[in-house]
């Protein structure tokens, strides 16, 4: 048992799985704690969080990592929040949910998005958001709601996302916060506030005030209370700060901190980073928001194009086990990097075009699952090749990437990563790098640390760098222009196979 030591906590609620992990004051994550969280799929396009399970396995999650430490809960310093973000979760004014959470892979909202860039209303709200609409965005969901379950949002009371929603199961008071609220095209991004003209363009001008208002990172958005605290070994009172995007956490964690950096994270999403003083004007960037260190921006490029095929290919096609992820690595290293197998990775959609989906290109009878898994391994980072290649119209290449997320285990992803961006690739120490970024934020609330930079300084390093190849690198540059002419010629295809679906 661990008696008297001093932690901070940090909670996920990601795109699968709730986490919880705790940190000593040099940064030493001390134990994690994971459960699978139940997604729901009742339509095609549609993902819904089932909110009572998640509940409970939040704080189960919470329980088991005290327990696995032995730590007390009065040790606990503080707690930073993080998860998926966007998508909206719906709650009535006694604070109970009005439906399943929506998940911002959700597309339901997509012909929404299509109407706003053909008519003209992204042209309208550009200047205030300065990003991209897509259909996993709260507005869009909103829209959606009012216009097809319009008696769901006349009674609800709160709409806040999936880290809102732990912080509200510890504190039991709703909040937004900075990073990920100026990241929902929800935000005048520059004046850090949500946008009543916004809201209006997009006519749900009625519903803004349900959005609770945004805290900072590191300000404390309430503390836990005696039920919370029974329900999980958590002591009443402990401080649960704002938290981050977790765009922003993994970033965070991995070092990123000043211009001239860029961070990658290879998880549910393909996150693609760099930051700024002030946001660029671009309208193909896909998101700018506030970043969790003061005066900058993070630049965003990304899609729902990573990691997640990976998990779609091994339920489709294997039989998940403890070592699942070992065998893959095994498989793809046993075929050769010259086969000419193209994957697209867009499983979870894409922003390449609204009715893209994935699909394998140049199958023949000599290829096995082995070679399938190579291809989806190559996909993943030829759609993160695409997002960077966005982001050097505002910066140069950086001579190292710093990557995060669940894929950063996998050395020969990693070297897949570093033969295609053609460039090193730097994988963290941490293994839980939202939690760990999200808990430097509570190290800030109580005095830890003075500033983020200092926890940055303090926290990050780097566990290993993988070195480009250049013969392989020279071949993926081929494979890429393959890869992006596959793309193109698809272009006008995609609309006509989204034609052919059954109506529901």
């Amino acid at each position: 048992m661990v008696i008297g030591m001093k932690v901070l906590m940090g909670i996920d609620m990601g795109g699968t799985m709730v986490k919880a992990a705790v940190f000593d004051l040099a940064g030493n994550e001390l134990a994690s704690a994971g459960e699978l969280l139940i997604t729901i799929q009742p339509k095609a396009d549609w993902m819904e969080r089932d909110l009572q399970d998640a509940k409970q396995k939040i704080y189960r999650c919470i329980r088991s990592v005290l327990e696995k430490t032995g730590i007390d809960g009065a040790d606990v310093l503080g707690i930073g929040v993080t998860g998926q973000g966007n998508g909206a979760y719906f709650f009535d004014s006694q604070g109970e949910p009005v439906c399943n959470g929506i998940m911002s892979s959700d597309m339901r909202s997509k012909e929404y998005i299509r109407t706003w860039y053909k008519d003209g209303t992204f042209k309208k709200i550009y200047p205030y958001t300065r990003q991209q609409l897509w259909a996993g965005n709260v507005c869009a969901i909103i829209a959606w709601f009012r216009d097809h379950a319009k008696e769901l949002l006349d009674c609800t009371a709160h709409i806040v996302t999936a880290k809102d929603y732990v912080r509200y199961l510890l504190t039991g008071e709703f909040h937004t916060e900075i990073t990920e609220g100026s990241g929902t095209s929800c935000m005048a991004l520059e004046k850090r506030e949500y946008s009543r003209d916004v809201f209006r363009c997009l006519g749900i001008e009625e519903h803004l005030h349900k959005i609770p208002a945004a805290i900072g990172s590191s300000d404390i958005g309430g503390f836990v209370t005696k039920e919370a605290a029974t329900l999980t070994g958590l002591t009443a009172g402990t401080p649960v700060v704002g938290g981050q995007f977790d765009v922003s956490a993994s970033v965070v964690s991995a070092g990123v901190k000043q211009e001239g950096q860029m961070g990658i994270v290879v998880g549910s999403w393909s996150i693609n980073s760099i930051l700024g003083r002030q946001p660029v004007q671009d309208e193909e960037v896909f998101m700018q928001h506030v970043y969790a260190i003061d005066d900058y921006y993070n630049i965003l490029e990304g899609s729902a194009t990573s990691a997640s095929n990976q998990e779609w290919f091994i339920d489709a096609l294997m039989d998940r086990n403890e070592d699942i992820y070992a065998q893959c690595a095994k498989m793809v290293e046993s075929t050769d990097y010259r086969d000419t197998l193209l994957f697209l990775p867009y499983i979870y959609g894409t922003n390449v075009h609204l009715d893209a989906k994935a699909m394998f290109v140049g199958l023949n009878g000599t290829h096995r699952r082995a070679h399938m898994l190579r291809a989806v391994y190559e996909g993943v980072a030829f759609g993160h090749k695409m997002h960077v290649e966005r982001l050097l119209r505002h910066t140069k290449m950086p001579d190292s990437v710093r990557i995060a997320g669940g894929a950063a285990r996998s050395a020969v992803w990693m070297q897949i990563f570093a033969d295609i961006l053609n460039a090193d690739i730097e994988v963290s120490r941490a293994t839980e790098l939202g939690t760990m970024g999200v808990a430097m934020n509570a190290g800030v609330a109580v005095g830890v640390f003075s500033s983020l930079e200092e926890a940055i300084d303090q926290w990050a390093s780097i566990k290993k760098v993988y070195h480009p190849d250049p013969e392989r690198a020279a071949y993926y540059k081929k494979k890429y222009a393959a890869f992006r002419a596959v793309i193109e010629a698809m272009d006008c295809v995609w609309e006509d196979i989204e034609a052919l679906k059954i109506a529901d």
